[in-house]
């Protein structure tokens, strides 16, 4: 029995995709033994750089690609895949002509990919892309080039990359633009652990979910290789002998020439048979023919109506009078009545909304009125005051009030509940902005200095100077360190002692320290020997040092390490020649084995606290058991509802039980602050309600003063590494400011509204 290789395919179903996508994604997989056999399968997915406009053009290129390279026979598949792109080019110039910016690349991308058997051939064309997933290593087939996008005056030959396919292979060819907002570790994670199809709604739903839509493409398509085997049975062959010693010898008459005399007559009558029969068809023919070209009179139809069908027609003329008559009635009465109806609706959305409004006034007044300050005397009668007040706007908006009717009264309400629940509205500043690059990880370098990780184009390791704001290239992808080694994509970083931790894509450690005295972005590169790194597998979600050197001559720290598929956190304490990390040194961190799949974060400072699942827990050094300590859930449910999910830690200091630890709630769009010792919510910090950021944080840090003063968080979004102090305002004057609102919002006439 033999074996041959099956594609499991993967794409987005139409209905799940936005309907602004410009994307198309085509499959085409011949039913004919022979195309397949030369011509093999098609898998494309073609990209637009904008809005649903190109879609046309997306369709049109696909289409074209298609029909030029199962049309042409000219040459082999490599050849063909090019002559099909150019001509999808030029068709592009002459009827669509997506317009791009000046002196942009088109907006169009191809990624294209063929299946021969166990062959597999790849191309990528202007912003699309190709990855090769084999042994939980992510290949990207070929390197991107994202200036090559069509429709171009100059298009060179693209490169087409030919390999062979082994059982296990899986291939992605996605849009930018997924890969920009996922991220290429979730995509590689669940190509890797789930069927095709499953793999690609899972990516899909992380790209349009989330509450903020998805702006941009959408194409992608997964293959996966699988062998099936193939059953074949022969059918021996077996010798025939004639029974006969004659047999096979051409029969002949014993008359001579008595054979060709026969054939002679038999070709002479089969001749006059044909002539017979060509002059009676021309004979026929003409006949008809004549008959053809005479003039004909027209028969005229006689259509006879029985009596019952017209006594019937009128019985339905009539039904049909009558019914529309009946249906004008209705209407009209309907009409009448929804017009009182809807009269009274008026004027009890009208009444509601006004007295949700007194009462708004009335519970402002209770808490600050007459010079009080319910919230500092009895702040527990002051929230069930302003609780009420926040009911009553809702009210008020759903019965015909507008935003600038309520405005004053929703400052003093949100204010007296933030003053409440301890929450601090702080200013975000945009510190140093890559644009529309892909930031998936921060830390605050021993120097002062931001270390980030630029995934766009060529993934980067950049230190930000947090004074000047400029920035240095300290590790780049395919970059040679100086102990040997190339860099692969960075993935991870941690800081320790006075280095920097790199983890890339192959669970190669890297360590850059910053020269001595120096704040500029100079240092050395080195790789770190951990011999058991092989072992991690993919996935790893995140790693750290425990912050107090091991040996402070030698710069030592412990390492630790979440490893999925060990189900642990690794701890590895450093060698004692400052070598590297021993697998012989190892253990498991937790006393426990338990799933981690789904850590988003770590920190350590003599305790470890992981946030798993969402909640923030701690675990203590040593035994590594649980402590009895749970962070306190924030209490303002008012105004944020939803239950926090926390993705990202940081601390103010790196002293055990001493400080604060905070945690980003992406649901609340907020950072909260817990006690180290105790985990007591402390404060929980909120940006303007019209800001855009704190809706996709994807790591941060906290920088503080002298002994601790004057914490600064600093996080990465959306292509910006932002700040913003996390100063407490002061109590009274709050206080005052929001009496004295209160006193000119208690005379202030109530607003006469009129809901349409």
């Amino acid at each position: 029995m033999t074996v041959r290789l099956q594609m499991k395919l993967g794409i987005v179903a139409e209905s799940q995709r936005p309907p602004d996508s410009p994307d198309t994604v085509l499959v085409v997989e011949p039913s004919i033994g022979s195309t397949t056999r030369t011509k093999g399968h098609l898998y494309l997915v073609v990209t637009g750089a904008g809005g649903g406009e190109l879609r046309s053009a997306t369709n049109m290129v696909a289409e074209r690609i298609r029909h030029e390279y199962y049309y042409d026979e000219s040459a082999g598949i490599t050849v063909c895949l090019k002559k099909a792109i150019r001509a999808a080019n030029r068709e592009l110039r002459v009827t669509e002509r997506p317009v791009a910016q000046s002196g942009e690349p088109g907006p169009i991308g191809i990624a294209v990919a063929v299946v021969r058997g166990n062959e597999l051939y790849v191309a990528t064309v202007g912003p699309a892309e190709a990855y090769l997933v084999r042994q939980a290593r992510l290949l990207t087939l070929p390197e991107p080039s994202p200036q090559s996008g069509l429709p171009t005056d100059d298009l060179s030959d693209p490169e087409v990359w030919h390999g062979a396919l082994v059982a296990g292979d899986s291939l992605i060819l996605i849009s930018p633009n997924a890969t920009r907002r996922i991220g290429l570790s979730p995509i590689q994670e669940a190509v890797i652990q789930l069927h095709p199809q499953v793999a690609i709604d899972q990516i899909h739903r992380q790209l349009t979910g989330g509450g903020i839509g998805v702006a941009g493409g959408d194409g992608m398509l997964a293959l996966e290789a699988d062998e099936v085997p193939v059953t074949q049975k022969g059918q021996p062959l077996r010798p025939v002998w004639p029974s006969d010693s004659l047999a096979g010898v051409p029969e002949r008459s014993p008359i001579p020439l008595a054979e060709t005399i026969v054939d002679s007559v038999s070709v002479v009558q089969h001749t006059a048979q044909q002539v017979q029969r060509s002059a009676d068809g021309m004979l026929r023919h003409s006949v008809y023919g004549l008959f053809d070209r005479m003039p004909r009179r027209p028969v005229r139809r006689v259509r006879v109506t029985p009596i019952a069908v017209q006594r019937e027609r009128q019985r339905r003329v009539a039904s049909a009078v009558v019914g529309m008559l009946l249906v004008l009635a209705v209407v009209g009465a309907s009409l009448w009545y929804l017009a009182g109806t809807r009269r009274e609706m008026n004027s009890d959305m009208q009444q509601r909304g006004q007295t949700a409004y007194l009462n708004v006034q009335n519970d402002l007044q209770a808490v600050w009125g007459q010079g009080r300050d319910l919230l500092t005397s009895d702040p527990k009668r002051a929230k069930g005051y302003l609780e009420d007040a926040y009911a009553n706007l809702q009210t008020a908006r759903q019965n015909g009030y507008t935003p600038d009717d309520l405005a004053d009264l929703q400052i003093q309400v949100v204010g007296g509940l933030n003053r409440y629940y301890h929450v601090t509205v702080v200013s975000p500043q945009v510190v140093l902005s890559f644009g529309s690059d892909d930031l998936s990880s921060v830390v605050l370098g021993p120097d002062g200095g931001a270390y980030v990780i630029d995934n766009t184009t060529l993934p980067t390791v950049y230190r930000i100077d947090l004074v000047t704001r400029s920035k240095n290239a300290v590790a780049v992808k395919g970059e040679p360190a100086i102990s040997g080694g190339v860099v692969g994509t960075p993935l991870l970083l941690a800081a320790g002692g006075p280095d920097i931790l790199i983890l890339d894509s192959a669970n190669n450690l890297w360590r850059w320290r910053p020269a001595a005295g120096a704040a500029t972005g100079q240092g050395t590169l080195i790789g770190i020997n951990v011999d058991d790194s092989g072992t991690w597998g993919a996935g790893v979600r995140a790693i750290g040092t425990f912050s107090l050197l091991t040996d402070a001559d030698l710069g030592q720290y412990t390492l630790y390490v979440v490893v999925p598929s060990a189900s642990q956190v690794l701890k590895y304490p450093p060698s004692s020649d400052g070598s590297g990390y021993y697998a012989k040194a190892r253990s498991d961190y937790l006393s426990l084995s338990q799933d981690v799949t789904q850590v988003d974060d770590m920190y350590i400072d003599g305790s470890l606290y992981l946030l798993d699942k969402g909640v923030v827990e701690r675990f203590d050094s040593g035994q590594a058991t649980v402590k009895n300590w749970t962070a306190d859930p924030p209490g303002d449910t008012i105004m944020r509802p939803a239950t926090p999910f926390y993705t990202h830690v940081a601390a103010d200091t790196a002293i055990k039980d001493q400080g604060s630890v905070y945690a980003y709630d992406g649901t609340g769009r907020r950072v909260v602050a817990f006690d180290k010792g105790n985990g007591t919510y402390i404060r929980e910090y909120v940006l303007p309600s019209n800001s855009p950021y704190f809706s996709a944080l994807k790591g941060m840090f906290i920088r503080t003063g002298a002994n601790g003063s004057n914490p600064t968080l600093y996080w990465i979004e959306s292509g910006n590494l932002m700040s913003a102090a996390l100063t407490s305002p002061s109590a009274s004057s709050s206080a005052s400011s929001s009496a004295s609102s209160s006193a000119s919002s208690s005379t202030k006439a109530t607003p006469t509204v009129k809901p349409s």
